[in-house]
């Protein structure tokens, strides 16, 4: 993919501007150097196409001049071998940004097949170079350590984000499970695990004794619930006589009110506002009296002065011309005082305006107007006399510049024609066989990049410490006696099988110490079983079961004695049998606890002998697969690695790993000293061909130079310096010759284009002559007036249009002040005659002062009037209200006396206080009615007397005192109950109830699972994570001799020979960079200077590059004065490797320094140079 043209249309300080880099050429680099100053707009061009490949960022910093919506970017992109017409557009989230420029939408899948994927951050970081991605590659370098494989792929190859992924992977790893790591989750479910097996053990409590715990839990929660009810019922009887006992008072002043409101029998019922409204009316009659008397005087008044009230009728007739003259008497006093100034300033005027018609010569001219030249007229002849200069001086320069190409011209053929001074001296052929120097020049190009002096130089140094390693590789083996050979013979277990062993034996170790602990547990059990039946059979006698049975046996055998024989002696021995039988009978009666005691005892002892008899029979078999563990592992492994004796066999199995560890390091350390060997057996036939390869290069070009002796005797850096002084210097002389042809050739364009200059300067001057007399004829101008006069002409007509144009304007102003005041003296005097009046010899302002006085005093008298009737009217108006209000209050008034049958509105009030203390008294009885009937538990008051009646309130009285008293006790026992009740409830939660302790076998399982899982993730990103990196390892090997091999050219060449290459030193599980120096020493990358490491980092860039176009699709290559820093001599071969690079695909350099355009041309003839 390459950019034809980059339109920026509408982007940062850009409108409309374009830049164009051609078609690619054919055979030819394809380098383009983009040059402006400071604030041309480079960085802007850079960040332009980057937002058009990428789409225009978020929150772009160039929309300064163009806003959001307006930013427009576009360019013509060829990919392979097609032009595409691209628009970009600033759109907000979600919608399409790229365009065709018929406005159709584009497909981004075009630009991100054309980039192969890249995206904006790995495309600026690879190919878009600036100084802040070349400082941060440098500082990269640093971070990295000089790691090989980081320098080469960690963003060349798109593996950037490859090494963090892989060290999240083992993080997530080591948090599921860490070799002696307390807190990874691994460790807490295993502490989850301990904690639940001793939960377990202590809640598993005999089932005896949970019984007992919930028979005493029952038993209190009974007798708590039986002391809950006899409270609750003790409580209800309280209650009731509590209320029994509070309604009765209430039932005495129940029937008194009663009896009060039988003294209002016969009281009619008024509205309740009339209390409020009675005082109003009492005042009413009074006040509205007086009111209506005083509005009736005041109504009068008013009359009165209305009929004293006269305006004069006729000057408000014409008030509103008395007004409009008021406003225009402004304009006639202040051309009163401006006429006279203004007559002097128009004669000013004229006087000014007949100056300027004498400096023209034109004095008394009738028309001054007329003398004014046309707009087109003055701009010419101001456009030629400007002109003038430049014509003179063009044809001057041109003489002169045509003599000093003369002699520069002169110059170059003499320095053309002499003969080489090089040629001469040394006898230097270099019109003889280019092709044999060119092949010199290649083989000495090959022996400078070819890093196989430096590897055999490495592989010295290298195998003392490689020699070291495997002594002490094989030291560390301890017993083991033979050679490299005879170790890789001697094949240990591999590690799983060891891993299997180890399980192995950890499994019986384990089995083993939980039947140990199992076999102490019975042992214990029995031997409290055995002390608890000797306690109890020393106490109790012999009262157990076979006792019982042994004398219930001899009773049996002396009672069948007894009927055979029937004498004295069997009835004894009968009697006697019968009374220990019937004593042990009556024993195992009194002490039936003993006898539950013997047998469950009993049991329990004969269960723990069992169990004893199991684990010695557990712990015999376990012991039996140790020792066949034994013997498996002394047949598998040599005899020095074999177990000892009778010693644990972890040890040996430890011994075996270390040893496998140790033959491994042994036989790695053989391997390199052999891989070393090989290396550098490769490297010295290398370099011994490039020596031979190289004479015999430089023996066949010295035919075209002086003979060439001993070259044997030469090592392969003389010959190497010897090649490159004979090409230096046929090229120093090839240059020399074709430079002074150049030199001529151009001197001699010159020369012509300076003959052609001065014939169209004097072209020139003539044209101008023949526009000059035109230009005049066009004007009233003599023809014959040189440019200094006509120049003073025009400057004096400049000032000739302004001066009319003021006299014409100051003599209309003066005309238009005298119609003004005329007008206004003469209907000032129509408006007198109109009124009757006579004017006299008074001014017009002081006759129009008095009419304005006359007229504000009728104005005046007018308002007042106004002001009167209205009032009138309002005076009107209150006297009829005031009756309307007085005749509502003597309606009420009649009504009120009515109702009660009275006369005065004082004794309405008493009726009314008499009906307020009524209402109040249904208010109490109505209320002590409530509180009956909720005491007592009826609906309505009359129930609850008649049901109080029927009650003995001296009972209740008494039987309310014992109640409480009763509550008082009830109360504590129930606290004493519930005490009771929650002890019991706790002991038994403490000791859990039955499926306790199967949800905590269910949690322990779940535990189980849990951490089977945790396994099988840790095992799944631990392996995952292994392949990945073996991966990428064998991915940079692959490829790292071609990327190392470009890099260590480029960085040599970039360095001037400083540093003739790079190459690679192996440390344990990586290797590093280092740079080797002319002078044969090494560098690393760490230690390099900051301006050299910037270099490293460019030389990796480029050399990535190269690799990306390989597999790839080429794209451009970007760069925005990365060489701020870089001397001119570094600054010129970096241009020499963009130039080769610009054979791939296209590389744009953008800076602001002249010199590198100028070095850019001599490196590469070829190379665009775009100006900004």
């Amino acid at each position: 993919m390459r950019l034809r043209r980059l339109d920026l249309t509408r982007y940062g300080k850009f409108t409309g501007a374009t830049l164009d880099f051609g078609v690619k050429p054919e055979g030819a680099p394809d380098l383009h150097i983009v040059y402006g100053l400071n604030e041309a707009g480079k960085s802007t061009a850079l960040s332009a196409t980057l937002d058009l490949l990428f789409g225009i960022e978020h929150a772009s910093r160039y929309n300064f001049l163009h806003p959001y919506p307006t930013m427009e970017v576009g360019a013509a992109i060829e990919v392979d071998g097609a032009s595409h017409e691209l628009i970009r557009l600033k759109r907000g989230s979600g919608q399409p940004t790229l365009f065709h420029p018929d406005q159709r939408q584009a497909s981004e899948a075009l630009l991100v097949g054309a980039l192969s994927g890249l995206g904006r951050d790995a495309y600026r970081t690879m190919f878009s170079l600036d100084d802040e991605t070349l400082e941060n590659g440098g500082n990269a370098i640093l971070q990295s350590r000089g790691d090989l494989g980081e320098l080469l792929f960690s963003a060349s190859a798109g593996l950037a984000e490859i090494g963090a992924t892989l060290a999240k992977t083992a993080g997530e790893a080591d948090a599921i499970h860490k070799k002696r790591s307390k807190s990874s989750e691994m460790a807490g479910l295993k502490q989850r695990l301990a904690e639940l097996k001793l939960r377990r053990e202590t809640l598993d409590t005999a089932a005896s004794a949970y019984a007992a715990l919930a028979q005493t839990a029952d038993r209190a929660s009974k007798a708590y619930e039986a002391g809950m009810a006899e409270r609750g019922e003790n409580k209800v009887a309280l209650d009731r006589a509590a209320r029994l006992l509070k309604a009765a008072p209430d039932a005495d002043r129940y029937r008194a009110t009663l009896e009060e409101l039988a003294a209002y029998e016969g009281l009619p019922r008024a509205p309740e506002a009339w209390g409020r409204e009675l005082p109003a009316l009492r005042d009413a009659e009074t006040r509205i009296a007086a009111l209506v008397e005083t509005a009736r005087e005041r109504a009068a008044h008013l009359s009165a002065e209305i009929d004293r009230l006269a305006p004069d009728e006729a000057i408000l007739a014409v008030g509103d011309e008395i007004r409009a003259l008021r406003e225009a008497m402004s304009r006639y006093a202040t051309a009163e005082e401006d006429l006279p100034r203004r007559r002097i300033q128009l004669a000013e005027r004229d006087a000014g305006l007949a100056g300027i018609l004498e400096r023209l010569g034109q004095g008394g001219h009738e028309t001054p107007a007329a003398l004014i030249l046309p707009a087109t007229v003055t701009g010419l002849l101001r456009e030629l006399i400007e002109a003038r200069s430049g014509v003179e001086a063009r044809l001057r320069t041109a003489e002169e510049e045509l003599a000093r190409a003369s002699e520069a011209f002169e110059a170059a053929e003499r320095e053309a024609e002499r003969p080489d001074a090089g040629e001469a001296a040394e006898g230097v052929r270099t019109d003889g066989d280019e092709r044999t120097l060119r092949r010199l020049a290649e083989v000495l190009r090959l022996v400078r990049a070819s890093d196989a002096p430096v590897r055999l130089k490495l592989a010295g140094r290298e195998r003392p410490q490689v020699q070291r390693r495997l002594a002490e590789a094989m030291t560390a083996l301890g017993a083991f006696e033979g050679d490299a050979k005879a170790l890789a013979a001697l094949v240990p277990p591999d590690a799983k099988r060891v891993e299997a062993w180890r399980a192995s034996l950890a499994d019986l170790e384990r089995r083993g110490l939980r039947h140990r602990e199992r076999r102490q547990e019975q042992a214990a059990e029995a031997a409290a079983a055995g002390a608890r039946l000797e306690t109890i059979r020393r106490a109790a006698g012999a009262i157990d079961d076979a006792e019982a049975l042994r004398l219930r046996e001899a009773r049996a055998a002396a009672w069948a004695r007894h009927r055979t024989r029937l004498d004295a002696e069997s009835a004894e021995a009968f009697e006697a049998a019968l009374a220990a039988d019937d004593r042990i009978v009556e024993a195992r009666v009194l002490r039936a606890q003993d006898l539950a005691d013997l047998r469950q005892y009993g049991a329990a002892l004969g269960v723990a002998e069992a169990g004893l008899s199991s684990e010695d029979a557990a712990l015999a078999a376990i012991e039996a697969e140790t020792a066949r563990l034994r013997a498996e592992i002394t047949d598998a492994v040599p005899a020095h690695l074999a177990p000892r004796g009778e010693g644990r066999l972890g040890g040996a199995l430890d011994r075996i790993e270390a040893f496998a560890l140790r033959r491994a390091e042994a036989l790695a350390a053989a391997a390199a000293l052999a891989d070393l060997d090989a290396k550098e057996a490769d490297a010295r036939c290398e370099a011994e061909a490039e020596r031979e390869a190289l004479t015999e290069a430089y023996r066949r070009a010295g035919a075209l130079t002086e003979p060439l002796a001993g070259e044997g005797a030469f090592s392969i850096a003389d010959l190497a310096s010897m090649a490159e002084d004979l090409i230096e210097r046929c090229r120093l002389q090839g240059s020399e010759r074709a430079a002074a042809q150049k030199v001529l050739a151009e001197r001699e364009a010159q020369l012509q284009r300076r003959r052609q200059s001065r014939h169209e300067a004097v072209e020139a001057l003539k044209r101008w002559q023949a526009d000059w007399t035109e230009a005049l004829g066009r004007s009233w101008i003599d023809r014959q007036a040189g440019v200094g006069a006509v120049r003073e002409v025009l400057e004096t007509l400049a000032a000739l249009s302004p001066a009319l144009r003021e006299r014409d304007e100051m003599r209309h102003r003066v005309e238009t002040m005298v119609a003004d005041q005329d007008a206004l003296s003469d209907e000032l005097a129509r408006l007198v005659r109109h009124l009757g009046e006579g004017a006299g010899d008074a001014a017009p302002p002081r006759i129009l002062h008095d009419l304005g006085a006359r007229l504000d005093e009728a104005e005046r008298i007018r308002a007042l009037a106004g002001d009167r009737t209205i009032a009138l009217e309002a005076e009107t108006a209150k006297m009829a209200a005031l009756g309307e209000e007085l005749r509502i209050a003597a309606a009420r008034k009649t009504e009120m006396t009515l109702l009660f049958g009275v006369e005065t509105l004082a004794e309405v009030g008493e009726a009314l206080e008499r009906v307020a203390e009524r209402a109040r008294a249904e208010k109490r009885l109505a209320e002590l009615g409530r509180s009956l009937a909720a005491d007592l538990r009826t609906a309505t008051a009359e129930e609850a007397l008649a049901a109080l009646a029927a009650e003995d309130l001296a009972q209740a009285e008494r039987l309310a005192g014992e109640l409480e008293a009763r509550q008082d006790d009830l109360d504590a026992r129930l606290r004493e109950l519930f005490a009771e009740k929650t002890k019991a409830a706790d002991a038994l939660a403490a000791i859990g109830g039955g499926d306790e302790v199967a949800r905590i076998q269910t949690e322990r399982q779940t535990v189980l699972i849990e951490m089977e899982e945790a396994a099988r993730r840790n095992l799944r990103l631990r392996a995952g994570a292994l392949v990945a990196e073996e991966a990428l390892r064998t991915f940079r090997d692959r490829h790292r001799s071609t990327m190392m091999g470009r890099a260590s050219q480029a960085f040599a060449a970039m360095t001037r020979g400083d540093y003739t290459g790079l190459s690679a030193r192996p440390e344990k599980d990586r290797e590093t960079l280092i740079g080797l120096s002319r002078e044969g020493g090494s560098k690393l990358a760490t230690d390099m200077s900051k301006g050299t490491r910037f270099q490293l980092y460019l030389a990796l860039r480029l050399a990535g590059y190269e690799e990306f176009a390989r597999a790839r699709r080429p794209v451009p290559f970007l760069a925005d004065d990365i060489m701020e820093t870089f001397d001119e001599p570094r600054s010129e071969e970096v241009l020499r490797l963009l130039s080769g690079m610009a054979g791939i695909g296209q590389v744009v350099y953008f800076t602001h320094h002249r010199h590198l355009c100028d070095i850019a041309e001599a490196v590469e003839p070829g190379v665009r140079i775009h100006r900004l």
